[in-house]
């Protein structure tokens, strides 16, 4: 084990991948059959390399969020490998411009990768750095698909993993059309299993108001972003006037969005995306946010990084398992029993499948 690592950076290559998905994702906003994502390996001067990847979410992003990348990577070398300083730099570039959008997805692209390369010198899990563990992680199968047939075809994979929870995407019509995929659902899994449901903020308040009030007799899990993500004080309103728990934080970007949802009591349980909240720095910090008011914490896809993530957070709820990276990686995350294995190797735990990547490069 290194019992000190001072390690500087030597560079940042960051490659585009286009990864055709065996399941495309369905939401109520439109189909995503790719997973495009951008694999970065920040390499330091002592021979440690650090990984991590960011989704972009159409291809059309991809090749501008990879040069954006490389381009911050390059204002690194020479830099300690030091991450709360690294944040602080790329922070004060963004100033001006924002910490939304690519710049928020980068910066914590980089900020993970960092994480991994210092716990690899260390020759720790990412967990173990963070004063964590390694355990089993509680997890539940996120359904790529909407519709009735193929809501049941997909349950019943997951269902061999061993959940006994799950979420379902709705919003693609009325009322009707939601419950149809509800009573699907719970023709597979049953009455004792919990069900999740995600709106990906297709309703106005008054809309999420007229069909909560239909679903709080259904007996869900929680019903994720009604409406649009950003509007706090529309949510604040819904879980005021729900009786079915509501979740956010997919799309918060960084720990003041956090805040904002604590001041007005936004939702029940909070949704850190790893790559939007900050990488590992953020997600600390919103952590730390979530545990005074014992706000319960699940995770946005990810699922290599969430695991260490939740198993060092003080009030770590459920891991999402929706993995997009798996064609890509040569040990994708193992489930067990309905749960996630935070890895023993050293770092996140990422090792690219080279032959993999070549067939989704995008060049």
């Amino acid at each position: 084990m290194i019992t000190e690592a001072k390690l500087t950076v030597a560079g940042l290559r960051a490659r585009a991948v286009n990864v055709k998905l065996e399941r495309p994702v369905q939401t109520s906003s439109g189909e995503i059959p790719t997973a495009p994502l951008v694999l970065m390996d920040l390499e330091t001067r002592e021979g440690t390399t650090g990984r991590a990847y960011v989704f972009s979410y159409t291809p059309l992003s991809l090749e501008p969020l990879r040069h954006l990348i490389e381009n911050l990577g390059t204002t690194l070398e020479g830099d300690a490998l030091a991450p709360l300083e690294i944040e602080r730099k790329l922070q004060g570039m963004f100033r001006l411009l924002g910490p939304q959008g690519l710049t928020g997805i980068a910066a914590s692209g980089i900020d993970m990768a960092a994480w991994d390369a210092l716990a690899r010198a260390h020759d720790l899990p990412l967990v173990e750095l963070l004063g964590g563990e390694k355990k089993r992680v509680s997890a539940y199968g996120s359904l790529r698909t909407m519709h009735r047939e193929s809501v049941v075809e997909e349950t019943r994979e997951l269902a061999g993993l061993g959940f006994d929870a799950y979420k379902v995407k709705i919003g693609h019509g009325d009322v009707r059309a939601d419950l149809e995929a509800i009573f699907a659902l719970r023709g597979v899994i049953g009455d004792d299993a919990k069900l999740a449901v995600d709106y990906n903020q297709s309703l106005s308040v008054t809309g999420a108001l007229e069909r909560v009030r239909v679903l709080d007799d259904e007996g869900l899990y929680w019903i994720e972003e009604p409406t649009r993500a950003d509007n706090f004080a529309g949510h604040a309103r819904i879980a005021n006037e729900a009786r079915t728990p509501i979740c956010i934080g997919e799309n918060w970007w960084g720990p003041h969005d956090v805040q904002k949802s604590l001041e007005v009591g936004a939702c029940d349980y909070g949704m850190p995306d790893a790559m939007k909240i900050g990488g590992v720095t953020g997600w600390l910090r919103a952590a730390a946010l979530a545990e005074p008011v014992g706000l319960p914490l699940t995770s946005h896809i990810f699922p290599e990084i969430s695991a260490h993530l939740l198993a060092a957070s003080p009030t770590a709820h459920r891991l999402e398992y929706l993995d997009l990276a798996a064609p890509i990686l040569k040990e994708p995350v193992r489930i067990e029993d309905g749960h996630v294995l935070v890895p023993e190797r050293p770092g996140i735990g990422l090792e690219w499948d080279e032959e993999a990547v070549s067939g989704f490069l995008v060049r």
